[in-house]
């Protein structure tokens, strides 16, 4: 008896031990299925990445998207339906008690929902007959025909049909890249909050352009094939999908084209050539403050418009700023020309500080080996000190190139500056008196080194300038110091805008007799301007009554 019990109890563990395998086996997948799942899982994933896509594109219920968009959302659900079906077919292989599958179900359902919500957005009563369609089969809907199938009544293609088929799906494939390349685009165009870019916008239109190509490849090999041939109707179909898809790509791209062109197009901007150049000429005046300082001039229009320039260089940066965020070609060379700026005018900042701190030190040492030359001249009898070209002008010189500077920091600071210089050259013009007649004698004709072929022009319209402070003036003779003219090429702050100045300068010395003992150098500064078809004009230094200096007269006999 127990021996009959401890057998049967055996057979009852091992059929146990069986239902419990068999049963456990009904929760896991083998190989194939679990390909089969993760092949349904990519195809869910790729839908709900089509899905997202549209929903950023269609739009809402009360303002659903229309036209090239509207097209595009539904290219899109379209995609996403095709990914879901493909789903669809791996899950209905599988067993729907398992986990895994379970999971994967539910994000294809939630994914057909967002689809059929989409659809409904975009035409609410295609999307209530679809449902109605859905819900007919699902009850059993009207017999298919009878009769034999396409594929029995069809002949199978020849070698060179294959080859045309299999060339015409590789060019599909091609479309699909090119199209894929710019969905992307769009997408970014149509997600919450983006902002497009017309450079972005451009290659994808190029994108699409090579698409077309490779589109028009697989129609033309398409046409080759007889058309519904079971074999090649799921191919025909893929090339009419892509060339739908980049028409609708094209359209929606090339609307946000127009809008951008309004930001980007050049004829928007028809001071661009002129405010580049502006700003190419304010980094340019930033470029090297050692070399900047030597030509004292430049250093004080620098300071004083530095306020201006400032200003020109924001509302540059404001005008052009649309370029610069869609990454123009102008947008780039207003972009790198602007961090120039900043580089260099941040370096010449830090230098200037440093040298307006030192300028009334060096603007008083000037003034005190003046006035010792001065003293000097005086005490040792010794006139050429007092000359025209003597250590006592050139630092006096100095002192008053350091004393435009101070001017073009503040002339309120500047005004002590202005009294002292003013102070000294009385004094030393006091002290010349005594030198006087001896620093005349001393006195040259100054050089004349100029070699230009428009030399009689240029002494003509001297000439005529000082006739009108001087009508019975006789001139003795003419003196050109400078070799050649100076060209002066800037911007110049005046009457609340910058304008371009483009110039040249030569000084011609009249040589006019004064009395019966004496000439006197009457300087007139001729100037050419050249953004005005190079007309003349001439302006003397001297009014007939100023009282001059010593250094400006020489004996008749010298002169020859």
């Amino acid at each position: 008896m127990n021996q009959v019990l401890c057998r049967r109890g055996v057979r009852a563990l091992v059929a146990v031990l069986v239902l419990a395998l068999s049963v456990s086996g009904a929760y896991g997948l083998d190989d194939q299925e679990q390909a089969d799942l993760d092949k349904a899982q990519t195809a869910v994933k790729n839908a709900e990445a089509d899905l997202k896509a549209a929903r950023g594109s269609a739009g809402t219920a009360e303002n659903p998207a229309k036209g090239s968009r509207a097209k595009l959302t539904a290219m899109r659900l379209d995609s996403a339906d095709k990914r879901l079906g493909e789903a669809s077919d791996l899950l209905a292989k599988l067993p729907a008690d398992d986990d895994e599958v379970k999971a994967v179900q539910a994000k294809y359902d939630a994914a057909a929902k967002g689809v059929a919500e989409v659809r409904a957005i975009l035409n609410p009563e295609a999307a209530d007959q679809k449902d109605a369609a859905d819900a007919s089969d699902e009850t059993g809907g009207e017999d298919a025909p009878a009769g034999a199938s396409p594929a029995q009544a069809a002949p199978k293609l020849d070698y060179k049909q294959e080859k045309l088929l299999k060339d015409a799906g590789w060019y599909v494939r091609e479309t699909d890249n090119y199209a894929g390349s710019a969905s992307a685009v769009v997408a970014r165009l149509d997600a919450e909050g983006s902002k497009p870019v017309h450079s972005e916008v451009r290659a994808a239109l190029e994108t699409v352009a090579t698409g077309w190509k490779k589109h028009a490849l697989a129609v033309g090999y398409i046409e080759q094939l007889p058309a519904g041939h079971p074999q090649v109707q799921p191919t025909a179909d893929e090339v009419k999908r892509g060339g739908e898809l980049l028409g609708a790509l094209e359209s929606r791209l090339k609307a946000v084209d127009v809008e951008l062109a309004k930001l980007t197009g050049m004829e928007h901007y028809p001071d661009f050539e002129n405010d580049f150049a502006l700003l190419r000429d304010f980094t340019g005046r930033y470029y090297s403050f050692q070399l900047v300082s030597q030509q004292p001039e430049k250093l004080a229009q620098v300071v004083s418009e530095d306020g201006q320039v400032l200003a020109e260089v924001k509302r540059i940066a404001q005008t052009y700023l649309p370029l610069v965020e869609q990454r123009t070609d102008e947008g780039g060379q207003i972009e790198k020309q602007f961090g120039h700026f900043q580089s260099q005018r941040n370096a010449f900042s830090g230098a200037l500080i440093e040298y307006k701190q030192q300028l009334p030190a060096a603007f008083e040492a000037d003034i005190k080996e003046a006035t010792d030359l001065a003293d000097q001249g005086v005490a040792e009898q010794k006139p050429l000190f007092f000359g025209k070209d003597s250590g006592i002008e050139q630092r006096l010189g100095w002192a008053e190139q350091k004393l435009l500077v101070l001017q073009a920091f503040s002339e309120e600071e500047a005004k002590p500056y202005v009294e002292r210089i003013e102070a000294v050259r009385g004094q030393i013009r006091e002290r010349a008196k005594a030198l006087e007649s001896q620093i005349i004698a001393g006195n040259t004709l100054p050089p004349d080194e100029f070699t230009g072929g428009d030399r009689d022009e240029v002494v003509r319209y001297a000439k005529d300038a000082w006739a009108k402070e001087q009508p019975d003036a006789e001139v003795l003779m003419e003196r050109i110091p400078s070799q050649a003219w100076t060209r002066d090429t800037r911007w110049q702050w005046s009457n609340g805008a910058f304008y371009k100045i483009d110039t040249s300068k030569l000084q011609v010395q009249l040589i006019v007799k004064h009395d019966d003992k004496l000439a006197v150098s009457r300087p007139i500064n001729i100037y050419k301007n050249h953004l005005k078809g190079d007309t003349v004009t001439a302006f003397p230094m001297d009014e007939i009554d100023d009282e001059l200096r010593p250094q400006r007269f020489m004996l008749l006999e010298k002169v020859e």
